[in-house]
């Protein structure tokens, strides 16, 4: 998502843009201290050159390195942007250490602009800060996609593309789909195993283990089924780009009321279902496939869907943003 923002940017004739990588490498030899220092160092170099400075960061980032952050702009009088990844923010801010929020509370906080991926995050964090604090979510580009390739059918290709692992709902999936099996479904999911799934899972069930996806196929994949599955219970969930990019391909979505989930699948989009719930995931698998009527109406709301979430409309937000930091 960061890398989509930077890319975005650098095509523009009217900004200039210098990145400064502060996740960590894992590469023998270097401590994080060291690559920290590093960090530093550039920022420092950086700053007088900058007119507005955004820091990009989930969890660990913004309550690490997001307080120099603050303490450089400030030094430098420069107006700065914290962008926070992930659903875990607030969480976190609820249950930390009291000397952890005080420090969190006078520097992130107190950024020029805060924005966050969650709308729950936004109504949690603006009562504690004076900054303006706004809903920036995950997006994504869906120029030139046609949509779903899918005829207009009964529901009965599914796909799950993502880390193949248990909190996302993988046993679920296997568990509906075997309940479901003399309906003639066909369930393929996509993705890295991990967290000791491995292939012997999918064995004598109506699902096939298809392996990795690159990013730029992810999409026009999607496009060749009918539903995306996305079940998951993961400790954090922000908003899952995958769905993002189902909309895009114009397919609805079956998931689960977890973290951020419904905040983007409703009615119009999908249909949302308790975690861990293998009967509440067969029925809803099994509504889509009895009802073309239902199928066709989620699909029209995806795809309306999905302009809500479209990479440019973002940029541009970002970049008029800095542009009205950079002018008070």
């Amino acid at each position: 998502m960061f890398k989509q923002l930077v890319d975005d940017l650098r095509e523009s004739d009217h900004i200039c843009i210098r990145v400064i990588d502060v996740s960590r490498p894992n590469v023998a030899g270097i401590h994080n201290t060291l690559y920290a220092l590093r960090c530093l160092a550039l920022l420092f170099r950086q700053l007088p050159w900058a007119s507005v400075v955004s820091f990009h960061a989930s969890l660990t980032g913004a309550i690490t390195f997001g307080p120099i952050v603050h303490l450089a702009a400030r030094l430098f009088r420069r107006k700065w942007v914290f962008r926070g990844f992930g659903g875990d923010l607030d969480t976190w801010h609820r249950s930390t250490w009291p000397f952890a929020r005080i420090v969190f509370d006078r520097t992130v906080l107190r950024a020029d602009r805060l924005l966050l991926e969650r709308k729950a995050s936004v109504a949690y964090f603006t009562p504690q800060t004076s900054s303006p604090v706004e809903w920036y979510p995950n997006s994504r580009r869906r120029s030139g996609m046609q949509g779903s390739t899918a005829p207009n059918r009964t529901a009965r290709r599914f796909v799950f593309v993502g880390h193949v692992k248990p909190a996302k709902g993988i046993k679920e999936i296997v568990q509906a789909a075997q309940s479901l099996a003399t309906s003639g479904l066909v369930v393929d999911v996509y993705g890295p195993l991990q967290d000791g799934v491995d292939s012997s899972w999918f064995a004598h069930s109506p699902v096939t283990y298809r392996g990795p996806l690159a990013a730029h196929d992810v999409i026009p994949k999607l496009s060749e089924y009918d539903v995306l599955l996305m079940p998951s219970y993961a400790l954090i969930e922000g908003y899952p780009g995958v769905i993002l990019e189902a909309y895009c391909a114009g397919l609805p979505v079956i998931a689960t009321r977890w973290g951020g989930i419904p905040e983007i699948v409703d009615s119009e989009t999908g249909i949302l279902v308790e975690p861990r719930d293998v009967t509440g995931l067969a029925n809803a698998m099994q509504t889509l496939i009895d009802s073309d009527q239902l199928l066709a109406k989620l699909r029209r709301g995806a795809r309306s869907k999905a302009a809500e979430f479209e990479a440019d409309r973002w940029t541009q937000y970002f970049v008029n943003l800095c542009h009205q930091l950079a002018t008070v």
